[in-house]
């Protein structure tokens, strides 16, 4: 069975045995993503203060049509820093400073042959969440058109942060078949002339991006309630860096971000450093195991934390 991974890039070929069969075909196929979100704020009070928090979740999707991935989150929890992890000066005493996460509703990701176009949403979402949400699936972003032919270029990107100039590596390394491993086989979907196939050379993508030179940036770091982009009389929050890696193979697709920043408080004159890593692994193709619901009330917004939604006429 072909399975869809990424609309217009990548699917995966999965063994499905004749008592499976009507398993797969009753609710279709889903991906199931491991989802890391890791996050520590330094200098805090002291030189060597470096609060460390963790948010672990799997994230599910189905496709729906070609160009749609209809997805919800699961199992959402705080993950406890080790407590013998002496990078973090909370891990022994970790008091959780918010328990709030993303619910299960289901959302859809609608992509073009560059990557994500837009999200689809409940109108009623709370808008904290549909930032956690942008920032996470936007992992799924490649941001361009893929081409063997050009492996370092500089382009326009959508993100959580805005509309960013980025530079874009792309590497091509040889992939030995016997380390494959797992029930399904990736490759690009459709296939293209200038792609050599991934059973032949894996990808992997690098895409630095300048948080400054962002026309309309957004200031976001997992969490934020508030938009601290047009300043704020008692917080100041900027980002400094944003470095995005995307890695696939045939057995394997991992792709993460790390942002770094700083922040100062009216109350506060230390300068905090601020550093977050928001990973997905693709973990396992499956068949469903029920029906997953549409999105109620349903309204169409961009990758862009902070912005508002908009109306989708009934004919879509």
């Amino acid at each position: 069975m072909l399975v869809i991974i990424l609309p217009f890039l990548l699917a995966a070929r999965v063994a499905v045995h004749e008592q499976e069969d009507s398993d797969w075909h009753r609710n279709g196929p889903e991906c199931t993503y491991d989802v890391l979100v890791n996050m520590s704020l330094a200098n805090i009070v002291h030189e060597k203060d470096n609060f460390c928090s963790m948010i672990a979740s799997e994230l599910k999707c189905r496709p729906m049509g070609s160009d749609t991935l209809r997805c919800r989150f699961v199992n959402g929890k705080i993950v406890r820093p080790d407590p013998h992890d002496r990078r973090c000066s909370n891990a022994q005493n970790f008091v959780p400073v918010s328990d709030r996460f993303i619910n299960e509703d289901p959302f859809e990701i609608r992509f073009n042959p560059k990557g994500i176009e837009n999200l689809v949403v409940s109108r009623n979402i709370p808008k904290w969440r549909l930032d956690m949400i942008r920032t996470i699936t936007g992992q799924l972003n490649v941001g361009f058109e893929l081409d063997d032919s050009r492996d370092r270029f500089v382009t326009m990107e959508n993100s959580s942060v805005g509309y960013c100039e980025v530079e874009v590596k792309m590497s091509r390394t040889g992939y030995r078949q016997e380390n494959r491993h797992g029930d399904f086989e990736i490759d690009f979907e459709p296939e293209r002339a200038g792609l050599v196939p991934l059973n032949r050379a894996a990808l992997a993508i690098e895409k630095v991006r300048d948080p400054k030179n962002c026309p309309h940036r957004k200031i976001y770091f997992f969490g934020n309630h508030e938009d601290f982009s047009s300043g704020n009389k008692n917080t100041f929050m900027d980002m400094v860096t944003s470095i995005s890696h995307m890695s696939v193979s045939p057995s394997e697709f991992h792709s993460y971000t790390e942002s770094s920043g700083m922040m100062r408080t009216l109350n506060r004159p230390r300068t905090m450093r601020i550093h977050q890593k928001i990973s997905l692994t693709l973990k396992s193709i499956s068949p469903a195991r029920d029906s997953m619901p549409e999105v109620q009330s349903p309204a169409s917004t961009s990758l862009y934390a902070y912005t508002n939604l908009q109306s989708i006429p009934e004919s879509k």
